[in-house]
């Protein structure tokens, strides 16, 4: 039966109706055609398709694959046609640009239907650029690193899940052919990368904690909240992983110091404010305070005074930072930051890096921003392994080694602790980062002498090639970080 049904020179495509060898045999059959028009307009054939066997096998799975999307949803899903055509013909680079322009669309959406006032709340604390974004169009001006994170930060994405995603952005962004690179993607990969797009970003709902979180911000905005609720709102909102509860404070700080905002609601933010603080980082606390010294120099008094409002009802003047410079730092390594993860990063962060050196006070960047500055500038001097030479940006390259060069002991301590941060160790997988990291490590030892830090560095030094983006769950590492404080 097999055999009428595949007359010689029919191509089918059709798993059900053929058996794997005659898939392939279809395949090849417009695959020789093809390749010859490209030669007979003297266009470039070598690597450019992807090899037969590997369509084959996400042809043979894709159907099982995509029944993750409910009917309904899949026959209005040109994305996904797209994303069939290119993986037949060969261009599975093209078939995850399809891919994942549908998971950015997805994860804006998401966005939407969450809270959008909230979503650019947070991204603003990401990046002082998005500052006025104001509706749903704006979101296409955040990057999809940033997207991502932002996404990770409010709880539309679980850390794992995020994982996931950032994986086929990275793909996406580096295993192209249009430059060197160590990314190679097989069917079977191709397959993993449209189950976790579908699974976690297409077909994706917020869980529990993370509407509570929306029902939480939109209460504070549309009502007043009686003042003997607010013990049992801190309470609740303790239970809350610490990255959201110093991104939900930085958010309604930026609705409090608006002089748009009204009287009750700001009565709101003050109640819970006073009962939350304590339950910040020393990182975000400083960052409120930084505020003061930007908006000083700016002359907008509105929001510096509502910076001063907002510090007295927590009893934090202390965290009061009157120096603008800390603030535009701030701001220069958040843009130094989403240049790094964007395409062609080493050619853009020049500018940027040079920029941050103007910004850097004569006694030393201040504690408001230290982390941030040692995070950043470590993940770009790394670099990510791509282009020809080292994947970093050789002009920004010397600016790099200035400001590691006057790393001390605390930054040394920053750095060591940043591996349990799954932005920071993104890009370790590959050979250049990998080995320019352990350099770095090497660089740091000659700095101290201090047996708990070298015992990290050794750490990290010792640990297996290419898996460096493991290492905060290896017990050696576990053991060492306990004692740097």
């Amino acid at each position: 039966m097999e055999e009428n049904n595949f007359e010689e020179g029919k191509i089918i495509l059709i798993p059900t109706q053929t058996t794997p060898q005659q898939i392939e045999t279809s395949i090849a059959a417009f695959n020789e055609p093809l390749a010859n028009l490209l030669t007979h307009i003297g266009l470039p054939i070598e690597n450019l398709l992807s090899p037969i066997e590997e369509r084959r096998k996400v042809i043979f799975a894709l159907e099982s694959t995509i029944e993750i999307l409910p009917l309904e949803e899949r026959s209005k899903s040109v994305y996904l046609s797209k994303f069939t055509v290119a993986i037949s013909v060969g261009l599975f680079d093209g078939a995850l640009n399809f891919l994942w322009d549908e998971t950015v669309k997805a994860l804006r959406r998401l966005a939407v239907n969450f809270d959008l006032q909230y979503f650019l709340s947070v991204a603003k604390t990401i990046n002082t650029k998005y500052k006025n974004l104001a509706s749903a169009d704006d979101l296409a001006a955040i990057g999809d690193h940033d997207l991502l994170d932002i996404c990770r930060r409010i709880g539309l994405v679980n850390d794992i899940n995020h994982k996931r995603l950032e994986h086929v952005n990275y793909l996406r962004n580096h295993a192209s052919a249009a430059h060197p690179n160590e990314n190679y993607i097989s069917g079977i990969e191709m397959l993993s990368l449209l189950e976790s797009c579908l699974r976690h970003a297409i077909v994706a709902k917020p869980d529990h904690s993370v509407i509570q979180i929306q029902q939480l911000f939109d209460n504070l905005r549309t009502k007043e909240i009686p003042k003997e609720d607010f013990n049992v709102i801190a309470d609740d909102l303790r239970k809350q992983p610490q990255e959201r509860i110093d991104d939900f404070i930085l958010s309604i700080v930026g609705i409090y110091i608006d002089n748009k905002t009204e009287a009750f609601v700001k009565k709101n933010i003050d109640r819970l404010a006073r009962r939350i603080w304590d339950a910040l980082t020393e990182d975000t606390k400083l960052r409120i305070g930084s505020k003061y010294g930007l908006y000083r120099k700016n002359g907008d008094v509105e929001r510096k005074d509502g910076i001063q409002n907002f510090l007295e009802t927590v009893n934090g003047l202390q965290y009061k930072d009157e120096d603008s410079l800390a603030a535009e730092l701030l701001e220069k390594l958040q843009n130094l930051k989403t240049v790094h993860f964007e395409w062609n990063n080493f050619y853009n962060e020049f500018a940027h890096a040079k920029s941050i050196d103007t910004s850097i006070p004569t006694t030393g960047v201040p504690d408001t921003v230290r982390k941030l500055f040692v995070k950043v500038i470590s993940i770009c001097y790394i670099g990510n392994g791509l282009g020809y030479r080292d994947g970093v940006d050789e002009n920004a390259l010397p600016f790099y080694k200035k400001y590691i060069e006057n790393f001390g002991i605390t930054e040394i301590k920053d750095f060591l602790h940043f591996f349990k941060d799954p932005e920071f160790v993104s890009d370790f997988r590959s050979t250049k980062p990998d080995n320019r990291l352990r350099n770095l490590s090497r660089f740091f030892k000659t700095k101290t002498k201090d047996v708990y830090i070298n015992r990290v560095l050794d750490a990290i030094i010792d640990f297996p090639k290419n898996s460096l983006h493991n290492l905060a769950s290896d017990t050696k590492y576990k053991e060492a970080i306990k004692f740097i404080n």
